[in-house]
């Protein structure tokens, strides 16, 4: 379980996040909404390990961490199945590629793919690490409705065994999750 306890955090002087405390669940949905600016990318940040509190702590108990950031953060040198595989085997990338409408495109570079394409490649690499927790960050960002529904079934059936938290501002996405932070 992760567990935040009065986790202050600030930037130049200016507080993004105060006074946060709550206990993240095992396994489930978490769904983080708010408005633009609100601190979610930083508490995303913060339950990863990737900034440190200013103030108040965090408990991690070694659970293994997967990320989606907001940007795409491909190697441009590499092709779509070799992106995915980071942290996986090309099998086991290929697999989730193909799940995710991209099994023509394997062999691509990102140069080659479209944002909505690259966004894919991204989410794959992050589901092929078997991790504990799936942090994402507006992991459907450039994708068109029906996509991102095809999309987001596959994340939700590959991360029931774990936690999967994610940024989201649609309130669809936020309603079929198991706990909900509003900042």
């Amino acid at each position: 379980m992760i567990r935040l306890d009065h986790v202050y955090k600030g930037f130049n002087c200016n507080a993004v996040l105060e006074d946060i405390s709550l206990a993240l669940p095992e396994k489930g949905f978490c769904a983080i909404t708010g408005r633009s600016g609100r601190g979610k990318t930083t508490l995303l940040y913060l339950i990863a390990g990737l900034y440190q509190p200013d103030r108040g702590s965090i408990q991690r108990n070694g659970e293994i961490i997967s990320m989606v950031f907001q940007e795409d953060r491909l190697l441009p040198w590499e092709t779509a199945a070799q992106n995915a595989a980071i942290a996986s085997t090309r099998e086991i990338a290929a697999e989730l590629l193909t799940e995710l409408g991209l099994g023509a495109e394997l062999d691509k570079y990102p140069k080659e793919l479209s944002g909505g394409m690259k966004r894919r490649v991204s989410i794959a690499r992050a589901l092929a690490a078997r991790a504990d927790v799936y942090i994402m960050d507006e992991p459907f960002r450039g994708l068109d409705p029906e996509t991102r529904s095809a999309v987001f079934g596959v994340i939700r059936r590959r991360t029931e065994d774990a936690l999967l938290i994610m940024v989201t501002h649609d309130p669809t996405d936020a309603e079929c999750a198991d706990m909900r932070i509003d900042l």
